[in-house]
C-alpha cells in the first residue's frame, strides 16, 4: 500500500476508485465501504485509494469544541494497510485546505489519482463551507470525467454506525456495545509511567497509562480489559478516575495486569476495553476499597474465561445491514422454486441471496439469533461461487438443525468468499430446498447496480 501526504507525491497511471473521508476509528460502516470498494475496483483493473486527514477538520473550523479521537493516525493507517488498499492519502488539514473550492480539490484528485469513480455517503460534503455536497460533485464529475457513487449507511440495531456514535457509547462507558461497532475492542495505547505507588501498597500494583488528551477516554470507572505489551497479551483490570477513596487528583488510567509481576516503566502498552464493571466510588476505608478489588478481579477472570471461550469480539459480533428497498422476489416456477435477487454491490447481492432462499423455507421474523457462523467457500468465478455459498448454507442448516437471517461479507473478491451468518435452531416451516441449482444462473451488473436469479431444487 502507498502511503502519502501530498497529492503531489502520487502520480497514478491506471485510473482508481476513491472514497474520502475522516474514517476515525475504522468501524464497520468504514470497513463495509472500503470491502466493496476494493472489490469494485481490483475486479474492473482499477486500483481502490482512500483520502483522509489528521488533524480531524473540526480541529481547524471549531478550534474550542475539536473532536476527539477513537484512532491516532498511526492506528489509522495501520488498521487501513489490512484492508487490501492501493493508496492512502493522509493529508494534513490546515487552513489552507479548509479555504480550498471542491473544483480545486477534485481538479488535485484527478490530476495525480487519475480518479475513475468517487465513493461517497448522501450526507457527504467537501471544500470550502461545504460547498461540494453530492450534486455539486456530480456535476464536476460529468465535467472532470469521473463517476460519483453513492452508498448506503450501514447500520447496527436500527441505528447508523458512526464515529459520533461510537463516541458518545465510550464516552458513557458503554464499551462493548462500542466494539460491536468497531468489530473490535476499543484501545487506548501510550507509556507506562510512574504513579504514587498506591496500587503496589494495596497488594494490586498498576502499570499507568499516558494518554494523549485528544483521545476519546472512556467514563470513569473499572473495566475488564485486555494488556498487550508488544506481541503477548494479558488479562486486567483497568480503573479510570480520580481515586476518590484518596480525596482525588488526576485523572488516570491504571491496569492491574493479573498474574504480572515485572517492571513496565517507559514500556508501550495497549489497553483494550471489554467491559464496565462498576463506576468509580469512595470507599468508607481502604480496607473495603482492597475487598473490592478482589471482587473485581475475581469478576474479571470468570467474563474473560467467558469471553475467549466465545471467540472473543470476533466470535461475538452481531449482525449489521444496510437497507434495501426491495431485496429480493419470488418468481414463478414450473416446478421448483425460484428467486430474483437485487443489490447495489456484488456483496449485497451474496448475503440478499441467502436471505431470500432462508426466507423460502421460513418466516424470517420467527428466527431466533442464538447462534453465529463462519462460513468460507472459494470457486472460479462469481455465479459458481454463488451456488457454492447457498449450499453450503442449507448444509449447515442440514447438519446443525438451524436457520439462518443475518449475514455479513467479511472478504469477497469473486472467487473466494469469507462469511459470518446468524441465526437458531429450527426447520424450514414453509418450502424444504434441497440445493441451489445452476440452471440460467448469470450474474448482471444492470448499470446502478446488480441482479441474479437464482432457481432451487425443492
Amino acid at each position: 500500500m502507498l502511503l502519502i501526504d501530498n497529492f503531489s507525491q502520487a502520480s497514478v497511471t491506471i485510473e482508481s476508485f476513491i472514497t474520502i473521508g475522516a474514517f476515525d476509528g475504522v468501524h464497520r460502516g468504514h470497513q463495509h465501504l472500503i470491502r466493496n470498494l476494493v472489490r469494485e475496483a481490483h475486479g474492473k483493473g482499477f486500483l481502490a485509494g482512500l483520502v483522509t486527514f489528521h488533524p480531524h477538520p473540526s480541529a481547524v473550523l471549531n478550534p474550542s469544541n475539536p473532536t476527539r479521537y477513537l484512532t491516532t493516525p498511526g492506528e489509522k493507517v495501520s488498521l487501513l494497510e489490512k484492508m487490501d488498499l492501493d493508496l492512502v492519502a493522509l493529508l494534513p488539514f490546515d487552513e489552507k485546505m479548509a479555504q480550498m473550492s471542491a473544483r480545486e480539490f477534485m481538479r488535485l484528485l484527478c490530476k495525480h489519482l487519475n480518479l475513475k469513480e468517487l465513493w461517497v455517503g448522501a450526507d457527504f460534503a467537501l471544500g470550502y463551507r461545504r460547498e461540494g455536497n453530492v450534486g455539486v460533485l456530480k456535476e464536476l464529475g460529468r465535467e472532470m470525467g469521473f463517476m460519483v457513487r453513492v452508498v448506503e449507511p450501514v447500520y447496527f440495531k436500527g441505528e447508523v454506525i458512526s464515529s459520533t456514535r461510537i463516541r458518545q457509547l465510550i464516552a458513557l462507558g458503554e464499551v462493548r456495545e462500542a466494539a460491536q461497532l468497531l468489530g473490535r475492542y476499543y484501545s487506548l495505547a501510550g507509556e507506562v509511567v510512574k504513579g504514587e505507588g498506591r496500587g503496589r501498597n494495596l497488594g494490586f500494583p498498576t502499570a499507568n497509562l499516558e494518554v494523549r488528551p485528544e483521545r476519546v477516554t472512556p467514563a470513569d470507572g473499572v473495566y475488564v480489559t485486555y494488556a498487550r505489551i508488544g506481541q503477548d497479551r494479558y488479562w486486567g483490570v483497568t480503573n479510570i478516575g480520580i481515586r476518590p477513596t484518596f480525596d482525588g487528583g488526576k485523572r488516570l488510567v491504571e491496569t492491574y495486569i493479573l498474574d504480572f509481576e515485572s517492571d513496565l516503566y517507559g514500556y508501550d502498552l495497549v489497553v483494550e476495553f471489554v467491559e464496565r464493571l462498576r463506576p468509580e466510588i469512595k470507599f468508607p476505608s481502604v480496607e473495603e476499597l482492597i475487598r473490592q478489588i478482589q471482587r473485581d478481579v475475581e469478576t474479571a477472570r470468570e467474563i474473560l474465561k467467558r469471553e475467549e471461550a466465545m471467540g472473543g469480539i470476533e466470535g461475538m459480533l452481531e449482525p449489521i445491514y444496510t437497507p434495501s428497498t426491495k431485496r429480493f422476489e419470488e418468481l414463478p416456477h414450473t416446478a421448483d422454486k425460484a428467486i430474483k435477487v437485487y443489490g447495489s454491490t456484488l456483496e449485497d447481492i451474496f448475503v440478499n441471496a441467502a436471505f431470500g432462499m432462508f426466507s423460502l423455507m421460513a418466516d424470517p421474523q420467527e428466527i431466533k439469533v442464538e447462534v453465529s457462523r463462519e462460513v468460507e467457500v472459494s470457486s472460479f468465478d462469481p455465479e459458481s461461487l454463488l451456488v457454492k455459498w447457498l449450499n453450503e448454507l442449507l448444509y449447515l442448516q442440514e447438519m446443525e438443525g438451524e436457520l439462518y437471517r443475518d449475514f455479513e461479507i467479511m472478504y469477497l473478491d469473486g472467487k473466494r468468499l469469507k462469511a459470518r451468518v446468524w441465526g437458531g435452531k429450527g426447520h424450514p416451516t414453509k418450502a424444504k430446498v434441497k440445493a441451489a441449482t445452476y440452471h440460467n444462473l448469470e450474474i448482471k451488473d444492470v448499470g446502478k447496480g446488480y441482479e441474479a436469479t437464482v432457481v432451487f431444487d425443492t
